[in-house]
């Protein structure tokens, strides 16, 4: 696929120091390696500098339909768990970037003015990705639990006509702790895992550029290192293995800005409400993967370990046969009744934590920017004021007024910067709090799906 042409669709900033190309959106490219891994292309500009950029932001120049052709294959490669052959940080080449609203326009107004033929839908002359399009969502994704729950033989199960051996240890305990109310068994002593130390990291002698995490449980006080893209895969993992409980979400996908202190920093503390989450949870904190995740170290056991959990047999509906429910009988009618009341409370609730989260996010940015800039602003006229006065040599004995307004306009600056500060102590973990209950909330509707079948 050597020398195959593309076209920018977003300007993108090439980090300095590194090998990223800087793009403007329009230019068209020139490819000279589409496998280069973890999302990107290697290739050149009409002016000859060439480099590394996002494979997300171009797409390629031909004069047919959009046809899945050897290049996006070659780009969506997933290689081993342990092979680093996914995006870094898992935020290029799986999901398109945010397209600005004045993008978005002007895209628009290109295809009304007839710059682009449409028949079925189908561009003649198009311009396609390298890879599928899949947008980056700006709230915690739905998990299409319902279509898993077909895959995975919802029906055999339900009509009994198969059987899955359970291993012991895979077995999962309901206990009954009052007449009618049900609890997930705790099955071990609990404990926690501390994500800490985020470092940037490269490959492939500084080409590639990453973010590593370390994890360490408490059961055992061994450190392991991980990737955004880990927890990706298993995140993935989970849901597509435990159909009937809601899996927290990861912090959303991002693009630029990745490496920048502030950001990393936030990620840690939304990947650690996730570690607390499962760490918390009955169920997900004993599974093989998840135990797995946090305590393998070695390169062969990873692999071994990943290639196990893609060819678990108890998935989905399946892992149904592993659950171990107390012999106690049940009113079909209350059951119902009980689940259709969960279900409005779920549908109520949605909309309110999805408000609140907005809203913290809203002070947070306000703390930051607009309050911060207000009182900085009251400072810096008292400042301009007392140089004012400085300059009025006959009048030595307003020195003690000047500075007064002085010492005012400093006390207004640090009054603006402890807003800027605050948000971290109380909006932004509270955000963050909230985008778990979110992405639990949205999960909970396809469990109540599950309950009604």
């Amino acid at each position: 696929m050597d020398g195959r042409q593309v076209r920018a669709l977003y300007d993108f900033s090439g980090e300095a120091g590194s090998a990223e190309l800087s793009i403007t959106a329009g230019e068209v490219l020139t490819v000279m390696r589409d496998n280069v891994g973890d999302g990107w292309c290697e290739g050149h500009n009409q002016t000859g500098q060439s480099g590394l950029f996002p494979a997300a932001y171009v797409q390629v120049i031909e004069a047919t339909a959009p046809t899945t052709g050897n290049l996006a294959n070659s780009v969506q490669s997933s290689g081993d768990f342990w092979d680093d052959e996914w995006d870094d940080d898992s935020e290029i080449g799986q999901t398109h970037a945010y397209v600005p609203p004045i993008q978005q326009q002007q895209s628009l107004q290109s295809a009304q003015s007839g710059s682009i033929d449409y028949h079925n839908d189908l561009p003649i002359h198009a311009v396609h990705s390298i890879i599928p399009e899949r947008s980056i969502p700006n709230v915690p994704k739905k998990n299409n639990k319902f279509s898993n729950l077909v895959k995975s033989g919802e029906e055999s199960f339900l009509l009994s006509s198969k059987k899955v051996i359970v291993p012991e240890s895979e077995k999962i305990f309901v206990e009954e702790i009052e007449s009618g109310r049900f609890n997930w068994a705790e099955t071990g002593e609990s404990y926690n895992c501390v994500v800490t130390s985020p470092k940037k990291e490269s490959k492939l002698k500084g080409l590639k550029s990453f973010i590593v995490y370390q994890l360490t449980p408490t059961f055992n006080n061994i450190q392991v290192s991980r990737r955004y893209k880990h927890f990706d895969w298993l995140h993935e993992r989970l849901e597509e293995k435990f159909c009937f409980v809601p899996i927290p979400p990861l912090p959303d996908k991002q693009i630029s800005g990745r490496y920048e202190e502030q950001f990393i920093e936030h990620r840690r503390t939304q990947l650690q409400e996730f570690v607390d989450y499962v760490c918390r949870h009955p169920v997900l904190s004993r599974s093989r993967v998840w135990q797995h995740f946090i305590t393998c170290t070695d390169e062969k056991r990873w692999k071994a370990g990943k290639r196990a959990a893609e060819k678990d047999e108890l998935l989905g509906v399946n892992n149904f046969f592993a659950i171990e429910c107390p012999d106690t009988p049940l009113d079909a009618i209350k059951i119902e009744f009980q689940t259709d009341a969960f279900a409005k409370f779920i549908s109520g609730l949605d909309p309110v934590v999805k408000n609140f989260t907005a809203m913290a996010t809203d002070q947070a940015k306000k703390h930051q920017v607009l309050y911060r800039r207000e009182f900085q602003k009251i400072g810096s006229c008292f400042g301009a004021l007392s140089h004012a006065l400085e300059a009025d040599d006959v009048g030595r004995s307003r020195s003690q007024l000047t500075k007064a307004l002085k010492d005012t306009g400093d006390a207004y600056n640090e009054i603006g910067k402890l807003y800027e500060e605050q948000p971290k102590f109380d909006w932004e973990p509270l955000a963050d709090k909230f985008h778990i209950y979110r992405g639990i909330v949205i999960g909970f509707s396809d469990v109540v799906g599950i309950h009604k079948l």
